[in-house]
């Protein structure tokens, strides 16, 4: 028998025995009685042939087992819970709204707090609701319940801010040049324009709250998009100085430009490329993130290993699949660089097809991986776009061979430590050479060994290639 679902207002979805699990552990029944429990659970429904079931009937199937296993004291502590897989209603005018751990972090972000405190208070909010066994509740008293979680985690002076962000309810808004529609102003974006110019996210949220507390004291109901842009610049000039101002400028003029950024990262495997993508694309509200992996993954599983062998062996392994006639006048490391090129050359094809595409759709991407060579991913369209390459790497060979481990802890196994540090030699290989066609292409070194220097780093990069491509746009 297949999965069973739970059946809601807002669909069905698959029964999630760690759910079970959850509402158990907070009763202090000890983890392995509570999955047996839920597995109980799991295999009575199956029995009786259920392949749908509604939260009410899976309440009392849930609590009868919890009654068998773990006595009636616990099941009767339980029942008084809203278990988690029955919604909590939200009540605000005339439709009720289920409750939203994610939109409640993010209002927790707008006012404020940082990303990792927003979930864990969201998480505390859910939790005191379900243990007070609550199944309606306002809006006006969900509220006050966070305010009393914020208190409770940041201190009095916390809650009650959050209880008065909202002392000025009247809708701001941003008017656009040209006509365009008016955005109401939101905190979150500015915050995340400057985080983009790599201020900390408690110094970007203070700025946003301080700008949006003086346009509301001045009264305004709009602000024009250079008006605001001016005000954020003359804040920064005296929060943090004329580099920052300048570089705010600089990118929320590529933001606002038809002309899309293409942000190429390179680097062989365990430097870093990933997460420095991801922050980028995050400041730069960058959404479409391509690692070269995944487009060779295509070609894999739609090209026979006979018709390109390369492309199904890791690239510091490529070389093995090459003709042996090939290979019998070089040295190994001339094999193992001639492999890697071959593979890279295969996998360019997709990405330069993805760049081709996104630059006649105006869309702006950031390519990352071993594969992202810059002289393999010249394209027709060039001139569309802002290409800015930049190469990660690990001077540091210990620090290099730490991180393999690390992300064998951090993926259960998945990506197993052994295979990198026996070809951490040839690793070590490729990058020397993907340095060296880096000097000889003027492409910028990112050094990969702290991450917060290496956003500033990629950042100034960034700045460099729209003020070289674009002078004088600083003030426009």
């Amino acid at each position: 028998m297949g999965e069973i679902f739970v059946r809601l207002r807002r669909g069905r979805w698959p029964l999630s025995k760690g759910l079970l699990v959850e509402a158990l552990l907070p009763l202090g029944v000890p983890l392995e009685a509570a999955q047996a429990v839920a597995h109980t659970v799991e295999e009575r429904l199956k029995e009786e042939g259920r392949k749908e079931v509604g939260p009410k009937a899976l309440r009392q199937v849930f609590l009868e087992e919890v009654a068998k296993a773990l006595g009636q004291g616990v099941a009767e502590r339980l029942s008084r819970q809203t278990l988690p897989f029955e919604e909590i209603l939200v009540l605000r005018g005339r439709r009720p709204r289920p409750f939203s751990k994610g939109l409640l972090a993010q209002s927790l972000e707008e006012a404020g707090l940082s990303l990792k405190e927003a979930h864990a208070l969201a998480q505390a909010v859910e939790r005191r609701l379900r243990e007070e066994g609550v199944r309606k509740i306002s809006a006006r008293r969900l509220e006050q319940v966070v305010a009393e979680e914020v208190a409770r985690a940041k201190g009095k002076g916390a809650g009650k801010r959050y209880l008065e962000r909202q002392a000025f309810a009247g809708e701001l808004f941003v008017e656009e040049e040209g006509g365009e529609p008016r955005m109401p102003f939101s905190k979150g974006i500015l915050a995340q324009s400057l985080m983009g110019i790599g201020l900390s996210p408690e110094q970007a949220y203070r700025l946003a709250r301080e700008m949006e507390r003086a346009l509301r004291q001045e009264g305004r109901r709009a602000v024009g998009r250079t008006e605001l842009r001016e005000r954020v610049y003359q804040a920064l000039l005296k929060e943090v100085g004329e580099e920052a101002a300048r570089r705010y400028l600089l990118l929320r003029s590529l933001r606002r430009s038809a002309r899309p950024v293409h942000i190429l990262i390179g680097g062989v495997t365990g430097v870093g490329k990933s997460v420095l993508a991801s922050a980028l694309a995050y400041r730069l509200g960058i959404t479409h993130i391509v690692p070269s992996d995944a487009v060779r993954e295509v070609f894999r599983a739609s090209l026979s290993q006979d018709l390109l062998p390369t492309l199904h062996l890791s690239t510091f392994e490529a070389w093995k699949a090459l003709t042996p006639g090939l290979l019998s006048e070089e040295d190994h490391e001339a094999r193992v660089l001639r492999g890697f090129l071959d593979q890279v050359a295969r996998v360019a094809v997709g990405l330069r097809a993805i760049q081709e595409r996104s630059a006649l759709e105006g869309t702006s991407i950031v390519l990352e991986g071993v594969h992202v060579v810059p002289r393999y991913l010249d394209h027709p369209h060039r001139e569309r776009v802002l290409t800015v390459p930049m190469l990660v790497v690990l001077h540091d060979e210990k620090l290099h061979r730490d991180r393999f481990l690390l992300r064998d802890r951090e993926t259960g196994h998945a990506r197993p430590q052994e295979k990198y540090l026996r070809h951490f030699p040839e690793i070590r290989l490729i990058q020397d050479h993907l340095l060296l066609l880096a000097q000889e292409e003027g492409t910028p070194v990112i050094p990969g060994e702290d991450l917060d220097e290496a956003v500033e780093k990629a950042l100034e990069v960034l700045v460099a290639y729209l003020e070289a491509q674009s002078p004088g746009v600083a003030r426009a």
